[in-house]
């Protein structure tokens, strides 16, 4: 930022201005994605389900002025995603965009961040919480009647998370447990039957030829009673059948000597696959989850060189047995659920794969210097910090399913590594109910494991998850039970300075909502705790850990001494832009504090871009609030307005809702 009026350089949009007493807004993405429409037709070999296509238009038909769900049901495999997609394709016409997600276990963030991307859309421009990008997608498609496709979903929350608000809108949903979208939003079901004999031959048929079935009838009777509709299976019997030398005849041979059961088939793709494509085969049968995976990801766990796991991946994408989204690789539930029976101990391998790859990425991205603490030679990994959290984001639903795996499979130190390789994703709090589940599960762990200082500091994490929700009693609880545990002065410091932090946050509360004497008495209890920790923080030889103690008691004293902990702070963490941009924060509220109102405002006005890019939000949120403070102390009350109405923008769009409702609050009274 220069002191001149004037503007060098390269940008995407430029506003400037010197004092705004309004809103200003930039719409659109930077990159507007073409328009979706066109829907991938059919299969040659697919056979017509006209009586659940008929109902799919029906169910249209009568929502023409709200938006219409249908729930397709079906056994894995017996055809729901083409069915939709069939019908899809067959009406095109009524719709102005077709966009198609996949949910499995994935977080709901996630799903969120690839429609947005589809419209156009970075990371960057997208906000973090789940409420926040279901309110930017249903915002940025409300102009056009949207087709979605919604694949795999395993709650009606999901759903409803991605539903558009056009009427006419028209949402497919293929998964399980959806039967609260009937109740509340009107939704449908289209069951799916397994095809009949004849449709399950014209689909051997499309795929084989009609030659080389006809040669042996009662053979191809037997092979069509085995598959029993399901058509995943005619898929797999086929592509083995169109091999030159294949015969119907051997095919059997194989599937009885595998028992004669359904999934006979897949176990005979399976035998017919290199010792490569098996071994990734039961790679995607032991993965926990349903997540997409990366091939770095194979590679690793099954001990091959990159480009080995790309051909075997690529040759079970060619078996349809594994598809390709993005560059990462996954597979169907049916061959999964058929895999999962081959994968042995593999799950075990590929859960200590993340517990410790995750743990080492997480470190390189947020150095917190724990891991080494608890685990004798512990090292971050070596890889570029922007490329930690890249990777950390792209893998958080692969983290978190890994983390359900351990806890059932009482692999408690995997639980813990893993509850601390997704902390840097949750502390921003964009995701408590997540950070809540995942450290309950790793205090539990912790215990199990008889690892008091770990079970400390997933409690101190735990107790964050609950001051995100503002349940400040829990948080305490949690940070009093982290002190009980601390054995050593940095343990203690610790858990102090968290504890303080549970008084010091909803004692500002209290002070904003005008209850003085509450906030008072909580921010005398913040200070004692924070003064006891820098005690402890001042004879340890950890100087990170004594400036950021410097910095929290900075919140809570007087401007003048306040300035001088700032300083000092500012000093020791001067290569931490994320903790620059706090003590930047501060600095301007205790100018403000002070009386120097236009000092203060300056600092806080000039944080604000550095802070968007780092993705601390709730501290852009406070820099507002406290510009407002400033300018209506100088008698600007429109002014003040403007910067409230920009903290509510930031909140709303960033899913913090207590702290928008807070600020709503307030403008009603400005």
């Amino acid at each position: 930022m220069s002191d001149g009026n004037y503007f060098d350089g390269q940008a995407d949009k430029v506003f400037q201005a010197r004092d705004v007493y309004g809103d200003v807004h930039f719409h659109g993405p930077q990159q507007p994605a073409a328009p979706v429409l066109q829907v991938q037709a059919p299969p040659k070999h697919y056979r017509n389900n006209k009586p659940q296509l008929d109902l799919l238009t029906e169910i249209h038909d009568e929502a023409l002025d709200r938006v219409a769900i249908a729930i397709v049901r079906g056994a894995p495999g017996s055809g729901r995603t083409t069915l939709c997609e069939t019908w899809l394709h067959q009406h095109q016409d009524r719709f102005d965009r077709f966009y198609e997600v996949r949910v499995g276990h994935r977080v709901g963030a996630d799903v969120l961040a690839e429609l947005l991307s589809k419209l156009g859309y970075g990371l960057d421009e997208m906000p973090a919480s789940l409420e926040a990008r279901a309110a930017m997608w249903q915002s940025r498609t409300a102009g056009f009647k949207v087709a979605l496709l919604v694949d795999d979903a395993l709650s009606a929350a999901e759903v409803k998370a991605l539903l558009p608000t056009r009427p006419g809108s028209y949402v497919l949903a293929v998964g399980s447990d959806l039967e609260a979208l009937r109740a509340r939003y009107s939704a449908r079901d289209v069951e799916l039957e397994p095809l009949s004999d004849d449709a399950a031959l014209g689909v051997l048929t499309a795929l084989v030829g009609e030659e080389k079935l006809a040669a042996e009838p009662e053979q191809r009777k037997e092979l069509l009673r085995i598959c029993a509709g399901s058509a995943a299976e005619l898929n797999v019997a086929g592509m083995l059948l169109a091999r030159p030398d294949a015969t119907v005849r051997r095919l059997l041979a194989r599937i009885r000597a595998k028992g004669a059961l359904a999934s006979a088939v897949f176990d005979v793709a399976y035998d017919l696959m290199g010792e490569h494509e098996q071994a990734g085969y039961r790679f995607f049968g032991a993965h926990p989850g349903s997540g997409d995976v990366r091939l770095e990801t194979v590679a690793a766990v099954l001990g091959l060189e990159e480009f080995e796991a790309e051909d075997a991946l690529q040759k079970l994408v060619s078996a349809k047995l594994l598809e390709v989204i993005k560059g990462r690789y996954r597979m169907s539930e049916l061959a999964r659920l058929h895999a999962a029976g081959l994968a042995g101990d593999l799950e075990e391998i590929v859960v200590g794969y993340y517990a410790r790859q995750g743990l080492e990425i997480a470190e390189r991205a947020l150095r917190t210097r724990w891991p080494e603490k608890i685990w004798e030679g512990f090292v971050p990994a070596s890889l570029p910090e922007a490329d930690a959290w890249e990777w950390l984001f792209a893998e958080q639903a692969n983290l978190l399913a890994a983390a359900e795996a351990a806890l059932q499979t009482g692999a408690h130190e995997d639980v813990i590594r893993l509850a601390r390789a997704l902390w840097p994703v949750y502390k921003d709090g964009a995701y408590p109910v997540e950070l809540a589940a995942v450290s309950q599960d790793a205090v539990q762990a912790a215990q199990a494991a008889g690892m008091p200082l770990a079970e400390g500091l997933v409690r101190t994490q735990l107790g964050f998850a609950r001051m995100q929700r503002r349940d400040w009693a829990a948080a305490r609880e949690q940070y009093a039970a982290a002190a009980e545990l601390a054995t050593t002065p940095e343990e203690h410091a610790s858990a102090l300075e968290a504890r303080g932090l549970a008084f010091f946050e909803p004692g500002l509360i209290a002070r904003q909502q005008g209850r003085p004497d509450e906030a008072v008495s909580l921010l005398g209890q913040a200070e004692v705790c924070f003064r006891e920790s820098l005690a402890l923080a001042e004879a340890l030889p950890d100087g990170r850990r004594l400036a950021l103690i410097r910095m929290h008691l900075a919140k809570v004293v007087p401007p003048e001494e306040a300035a001088l902990l700032l300083a000092q702070a500012e000093q020791s963490l001067k290569n931490e832009p994320g903790n620059l941009v706090k003590i930047r924060l501060w600095q301007g509220r205790k100018l403000i504090e002070a009386g120097s109102y236009e000092e203060g405002a300056a600092v806080l006005a000039e944080l604000d871009s550095a802070a968007e890019q780092l993705r601390l939000h709730r501290e852009r949120i406070a820099a507002f609030r406290s510009r407002a403070e400033a300018a209506l102390a100088r008698g600007f009350r429109d002014q003040a307005k403007a910067h409230v109405e920009d903290a509510v923008s930031v909140a709303q769009l960033h899913g913090f809702t207590a702290e928008a409702t807070d600020l709503l609050i307030w403008l009603g009274r400005l």
